[in-house]
């Protein structure tokens, strides 16, 4: 099997005879691995094992190094977040939609992208199985209402990849909740409201077809059902829903799905959302997998640092002091130190330097107070006599 193996990794294309990328071939490698396990196989062994398949794993290691060596693959493009200005596109060109739109097909769109966006979920990952009683409108104590996925009812608790369920699995413990803004025409709530009110009481389903708005059969203005009885949408269509709909938008490259979970992540952490909320909503395993959407900075912290680049080249900035510490021109090569003048107070009293003395500590290494990337500190040095 070693030889076979060895033989398949160097040998297969895609259908345009084009080399796979490193990461796709490994995918490959695991949905084999996944594949000899299961029935009929139940293979005990895993051809990703580095001791028992060695041969194979070296072939597919030299043979991706001399791919890359040679520039036959490229790099692996990262599943971007969506931007505010990506999201207004959508809305601009009408890919999504306010809430009081007439455009079934918008509104759908919008319907499914924020259970997408505030639930942390992808269009994979049962969706297309969704009812309109797994949505389920709470009142809060305050007054307010918000919309959370009823966890009661069968088939809500999405299953996935980290959350397959069974003997072996566990149940996706994720709990988001959608909460209206007031005065906005783009309230999420209301969003949901107004899509539920629309769909045919004859399916159960939550995410129906849209009718055709240039039939001259429907009038959204004067009906009240815009969607079909017969059609829920599909697993294909929900999954390709965001790339289809960037696409419409002119949005390049476009985005599919996973940028959507990326963008739940990845805007509560720029919030400094703690990792296990985060968790709460998205039904990831571990810290790891949350930490990982953001290693790369996102688009406006890469604009910013091109702006800092660009002002340095262009000397639009003078050049830091010595020792001083500032946003993106340089490390320093110590700590600051402040050095009291003439007509400056000095930073410790006599009686300070005193007691720092006579407890063994030098005075003149202690810095009391400072600033630091435009944020003020103080160091406050507690000596203790006892044992």
């Amino acid at each position: 099997m070693n030889k076979c193996l060895s033989k398949f990794y160097v040998s297969v294309r895609r259908k345009d005879g084009t080399f796979y990328k490193r990461n796709s071939l490994l995918s490959v490698r695991a949905a084999l691995d996944r594949h000899l396990k299961s029935p009929p196989y139940n293979k005990k062994f895993s051809i990703c094992d580095n001791y028992l398949f060695s041969e194979a794993n070296k072939t597919l290691n030299s043979y991706l190094k001399q791919l890359v060596n040679e520039g036959k693959i490229a790099g692996t493009v990262h599943k971007n977040p969506l931007t505010s200005e990506i999201i207004q596109k959508l809305y601009d060109v009408g890919e999504l939609a306010d809430a009081d739109t007439r455009d079934p097909r918008a509104l759908l769109q919008t319907a499914w992208f924020i259970v997408s966006i505030y639930f942390g979920k992808r269009g994979r990952e049962n969706q297309s199985s969704l009812k309109k009683s797994m949505l389920r409108l709470v009142p809060a104590a305050n007054g307010e209402e918000f919309f959370e996925l009823n966890r009661n009812e069968p088939g809500a608790v999405f299953a996935s990849k980290n959350h397959t369920g069974g003997l072996d699995g566990s149940e996706d413990p994720s709990d988001g909740k959608i909460f209206p803004q007031a005065s906005s025409r783009r309230c999420p709530v209301e969003v949901l409201k107004s899509y539920l009110s629309h769909l045919n009481p004859n399916s159960d389903a939550l995410f129906q077809k849209p009718k055709d708005l240039g039939s001259p059969k429907f009038n959204p203005a004067k009906e009240n059902i815009w969607y079909e009885s017969e059609r829920r949408l599909g697993h294909n269509t929900l999954e390709n829903l965001l790339r289809k709909m960037t696409e419409k938008a002119g949005v390049e490259p476009y985005l599919t799905n996973h940028s959507l979970r990326a963008t739940t992540v990845t805007v509560l952490s720029a919030k400094n959302v703690e990792t296990r909320q985060i968790k709460a909503i998205t039904g990831h395993k571990s810290d790891t997998s949350i930490e990982s959407y953001c290693e790369r900075p996102t688009l406006n912290q890469f604009k910013q640092m091109s702006a800092a680049l660009t002002s340095f080249i262009h000397g639009e900035e003078s050049p830091p002091t010595s020792g001083a510490v500032t946003g993106f021109q340089g490390a320093p090569s110590s700590v600051p130190t402040q050095h009291p003048s003439g007509n400056q107070r000095p930073l410790l009293s006599r009686h300070d330097e005193n007691f720092l003395s006579s407890n063994g500590l030098n005075p003149g290494a202690i810095l009391p107070s400072g600033n630091f990337q435009n944020c003020s500190f103080t160091f406050n040095v507690n000596v203790n006599n006892g044992p």
